[in-house]
């Protein structure tokens, strides 16, 4: 763990990158007194990160037994997915005539870099978040921190999703290889480039249904 962190942090930020990662199912039981082994740390920041991840519905207590991974839903993923389709887009319009040559260059190295990651590192937790990453450096540029913030959580929720759905996959599955496909962030970056606005929405859209 990262000493530079408040103990609860901490621990909530392993916990939930073992549960995006898959390493604990829907049917597993997290118990406090494991992750206090686990961790090396009191019971208290332990709890503290378990009640968070309740309160965000990432996990629900099961009475004497400890915490369960909460499933996604097919109904809650369409939702969350609409509720980022309306995000997305409204922080693209908003930053869209303000972006700048180093905001572009920004996107063109994140571009590169996810096509040669792709090569080493191709699971669909991998491939979401390279996804994420882009989306979120784009909507940073509407400078609007409390939509960004919904927007994070809603993709950190989604981020769920991806392992609960789509861990069955091999990584050379042509469903995987057109959900992993960068084609789209090129092809976004390039109408911006051209200042372009109802072909990039309509790209930035399309990639989102891509995913869900």
């Amino acid at each position: 763990m990262h000493a530079s962190k408040p103990l609860t942090a901490r621990v909530y930020d392993e916990v939930y990158s073992d549960i995006i990662n898959g390493k604990y199912g829907s049917q597993d039981i997290i118990t406090e007194s494991a992750l206090v082994e686990k961790y090396g740390v009191s019971k208290s920041p332990v709890r503290e990160a378990l009640i968070q991840l309740c309160n965000e519905d990432v996990v629900r207590v099961i009475p004497r037994l400890g915490y369960m991974v909460v499933q996604i839903t097919p109904k809650e993923i369409r939702e969350l997915a609409e509720m980022r389709t309306v995000l997305e887009l409204y922080l693209l319009e908003k930053a869209f005539f303000g972006l700048t040559d180093e905001n572009f260059a920004e996107l063109d190295a994140l571009n590169q870099f996810a096509l040669k990651d792709a090569e080493i590192r191709s699971s669909p937790m991998d491939n979401w978040q390279r996804n994420m990453t882009f989306h979120l450096t784009l909507a940073s540029y509407a400078r609007n921190q409390t939509m960004y913030v919904h927007l994070e959580q809603v993709l950190r929720r989604l981020a769920g999703a991806t392992t609960q759905h789509f861990s069955g996959y091999e990584s050379d599955d042509p469903v995987l290889k057109e959900r992993s496909s960068s084609t789209r962030h090129f092809e976004l970056v390039e109408a911006c480039k051209n200042q372009d606005l109802p072909l990039t929405k309509e790209i930035l859209e399309a990639d989102i249904n891509t995913i869900w």
